[in-house]
């Protein structure tokens, strides 16, 4: 298989096992290079728009699913290696994944789940809006324009960072926190929402 030429999920699936693989064992520079192909991938596949289609609900949550999981990827691993996002939030009209568990998601309809049953996806959306506040801090606190002049000044050049950006992100946390379910909240719910 030709790693630059993939063109269908299962192998883009088997890439980003690949990319968990080297994300473990720190390996993070080659990490960043497969997050590329991958998300170049996804891409070239449409999955970073929201193509109804001829998909069944199956289909198109897996298209969900693994766009966004590569999304988060290039979230994480380019806010450690102080790289910019490689896709713009401009570019994207995909949906979050529905929050439902697999055993209610058939090839012909979405089911509902269970009162009271909080979805793992539930869990996957709340870390996907967490990764876009990490987004806004990078873009806020760590931005590329602007911090090479005031490090080139003087020895004793300052840099500075908008008292109003700070309270914003502030503001996203708060609002994060507070649409969260019950469920996801720190010290609460079932082992495997809390795993």
């Amino acid at each position: 298989m030709d790693i630059t030429d993939c063109r269908d999920i299962t192998s883009l699936q088997a890439i980003l096992f690949m990319i968990l693989f080297l994300q473990s064992t720190a390996n993070l520079s080659t990490c960043y290079s497969y997050i590329g192909i991958a998300l170049r991938s996804s891409l070239r596949m449409g999955l970073h728009r929201n193509l109804i289609g001829s998909f069944n609900p199956i289909d198109r949550e897996t298209r969900r699913r693994v766009f966004w999981i590569i999304r988060k990827m290039d979230t994480y691993v380019s806010a450690l290696l102080g790289f910019p996002q490689m896709l713009s939030n401009d570019d994207i009209d995909q949906e979050l994944p529905i929050e439902v568990d697999d055993e209610y998601l058939t090839k012909n309809a979405v089911l509902p789940m269970p009162e009271g049953k909080t979805s793992l996806y539930a869990a996957s959306n709340a870390h996907t809006r967490l990764k876009a506040i990490l987004a806004k801090v990078i873009r806020y606190i760590y931005p590329i324009k602007g911090l090479e002049q005031s490090v080139q000044g003087s020895s004793s050049a300052s840099y500075g960072i908008s008292h109003a950006k700070i309270k914003e992100i502030e503001r996203d946390l708060a609002e994060w926190l507070d649409k969260l379910p019950m469920a996801l909240r720190p010290g609460e719910g079932p082992m495997e929402v809390v795993r």
